[in-house]
């Protein structure tokens, strides 16, 4: 079971993704540390924020890559928004 946060502003924190979902956060100029699923962040806003990935991309497992592939979309999307273009919605 997840940690739902919702609706809330995260600002200048260091966040673990582990365990929780955020829905509809802000966040700006925060850390972000992924250490692998479950989390969930959904209609997220990221202003200015930093990406700690620590993650085991293990040899035969293709969910292990997956999961970093989507993780990096999300961070590109993250970007893309920031600089005026489209971003997304991600779950790992």
């Amino acid at each position: 079971m997840l940690t739902k946060h919702e609706g809330i502003s995260f600002e200048d924190q260091f966040i673990y993704l582990r365990g929780h979902a955020y829905i509809n956060c802000n966040f700006r100029r925060c850390t972000l540390a992924f250490m692998g699923p479950p989390s969930l962040l959904k209609g997220c806003v990221f202003k200015s924020c930093n990406w700690r990935i620590e993650y085991d991309v293990l040899w035969g497992d293709p969910e292990t890559r997956s999961a970093l592939r989507q993780l990096i979309d999300l961070i590109d999307g993250a970007a893309d928004a920031q600089s005026g273009r489209s971003g997304g919605d991600q779950a790992s």
